[in-house]
């Protein structure tokens, strides 16, 4: 375990911040999230020297480990639960894996049960997949518009990632460029630019389970239902990675997501960048540096945000910032209808639809609505309503018992719809329980005696994300990552600001933990110096 782990990434102060402050840094990075250690990293590996800070005092930001409840043996990452997109190009250049960072596939890839006691269960193994779509009784024809849906995806993803160029590396391809990478397929463009996950899945099967079962991926975070324009991008997106070799894969760190963050502070801190924890910004001076939330001022000729653009635009207030640039930060999308539920379990759920067992928490468990039950939630929390339509779980100890006393277990649900409005007030006063009641209630009835299984919990809704985590409307990827705000519409690394620069979850390639918003935001950096 590398020291940053063995702190929990609580670093606190690497020494007085008047000290600080009396260097002239080349680069000060904002936000110790995994993009800014990451960016942090690869410019100090450079030589530049390099100041990271943060406001909490503990590293990661989503990405990070927490001991939420009365047993401190508990561990678990308050937001980011799984990896699938963590690039292998990262790993590979900050040396992750030799800082403590193992991968283990969770399998089944999902499991989703239905009300009638069956399954659908989606395996690494095709061959395995495919046997118990037919255990179901499905058509030779649905079982084949399966196949063909998944290969949609996967075509898309290796024109766009394994062609002529891989388009998360760096800055953006234009959409005409994409297109021309897509070899001029109109299919696939729509399912990069137009398509809801609803229109993809009905152009493949029929089936209602299938419709049930492959929505899901297209809801991530979204502020939208299975219907609505643009979820297939969100599937898309969660499909471009690859997990040791196996692509669309997703899978547990040991030790638990923040094991990412504390890899690279490890690796930042190795190659000579400084990091502070404790230490709020409150202004950016473009070209001059930042200035702290007690009036100190840090100078550096460049600044790396990692902070979301609402954030940024409060800390541009009275700059010369363009008003261009100001006013596309201010219409940011950020609406978030995600409720996160972490809770410690006497065992894990037995599912029916398992015959009682409990191995399908080793994998990607979705309790959830119908298709239609699912959008009809979505249309409730566009109301003002919280309405849990879609429910992801994954356990930890399912696969690595070590965050966890002897005997017991961890589970994080990742779930929507909440109302995205709903104040701070409005949760305090009721919502949060009533949060847990729907949560809870949609696993039981998938897992009957679950509710007796909770030993604590604690619910995050939007306000209670952002308050923890930083991240203006509890927004996890910093932006809607609908089509409208992904590829050249996403923010750039590169900011028409001189000196100012970006590299978190709002800038391309997209949201989730990747680690490349971060190299491609010192890359830049360097490219400009030279």
């Amino acid at each position: 375990m590398n020291p940053v782990a063995e702190k929990l990434g609580v670093l606190g102060l690497p020494r007085p911040v008047a000290d600080l402050a009396a260097k002239d840094w080349d680069a000060v990075v904002v936000g110790a999230g995994h993009n800014g250690l990451c960016a942090a990293t690869y410019l100090a590996r450079e030589g530049r020297s390099v100041i990271v800070l943060e406001r909490s005092e503990r590293v990661g930001g989503a990405c990070t480990l927490e001991r939420p409840f009365s047993d401190e043996r508990y561990v678990v990452s308050p937001c980011a639960y799984v990896a699938g997109l963590l690039d292998p190009l990262v790993i590979s250049e900050l040396g992750l894996s030799e800082r403590g960072i193992k991968i283990r596939p969770a399998q089944p890839g999902l499991f989703i049960p239905f009300d009638d006691g069956t399954a659908f269960v989606e395996w690494a193994d095709e061959e395995r997949t495919v046997a118990g779509l037919r255990d179901l009784g499905l058509a030779d024809s649905e079982v084949q518009g399966y196949l063909d849906y998944t290969d949609h995806f996967d075509r898309c993803r290796r024109l766009l990632r394994k062609g002529d160029r891989d388009t998360w590396v760096g800055d953006t391809p234009t959409r005409a460029e994409i297109e021309d990478l897509l070899e001029g397929d109109r299919d696939l463009i729509d399912l990069v630019f137009e398509a809801s996950i609803a229109d993809v899945i009905d152009r493949h099967v029929t089936d209602e389970r299938l419709r049930d079962a492959l929505y899901g991926q297209g809801l991530i975070a979204a502020y939208g239902g299975p219907k609505t324009p643009g979820t297939a991008m969100i599937h898309l997106m969660h499909s471009m990675g690859e997990l040791e070799g196996s692509p669309a894969s997703w899978g547990y760190i040991e030790g638990g997501m923040g094991m990412v963050s504390f890899a690279m502070a490890d690796a930042a801190l190795e190659a000579g960048a400084e990091i502070a924890c404790g230490v709020p910004v409150a202004r950016v001076e473009p070209g001059e540096g930042v200035e702290l939330e007690d009036g100190t001022v840090l100078r550096a000729a460049t600044v790396v945000v990692n902070a979301d653009p609402k954030r940024l635009l409060g800390m541009l207030e009275g700059s010369q910032a363009p008003s261009e640039f100001t006013d596309r930060l201010a219409a940011w999308q950020v609406r978030s209808p995600v409720v996160k539920v972490n809770a410690a379990l006497s065992d894990l759920p037995h599912w029916t639809a398992a015959g009682g067992a409990t191995w399908p928490a080793a994998g990607t468990v979705n309790c959830r609505e119908s298709l239609d039950g699912a959008q009809a939630a979505f249309e409730a929390c566009d109301r003002g309503e919280l309405s849990i339509g879609f429910v992801e779980i994954y356990s930890q100890t399912a696969d690595d018992p070590s965050v966890a006393p002897p005997g017991t277990h961890v589970i994080s649900a990742f779930c929507q719809y909440a109302p995205a409005d709903a104040t701070s007030k409005e949760w305090d006063g009721g919502l949060r329980e009533e949060a847990a009641d729907q949560v809870f209630g949609m696993i039981e009835r998938f897992a009957p005696g679950f509710r007796e299984q909770v030993l604590e919990y604690e619910v995050m809704g939007p306000p209670d994300i952002e308050e923890r985590i930083g991240l203006t409307g509890g927004c996890i990827f910093q932006g809607e990552c609908f089509p409208d705000q992904m590829w050249e519409n996403r923010l750039a690394s590169r900011t028409p600001v001189e000196g100012l620069y970006l590299c978190g979850a709002a800038t391309h390639p997209g949201g989730s933990v990747i680690g490349l918003n971060g190299r491609n935001a010192a890359m830049a950096v360097l490219a400009d110096e030279r």
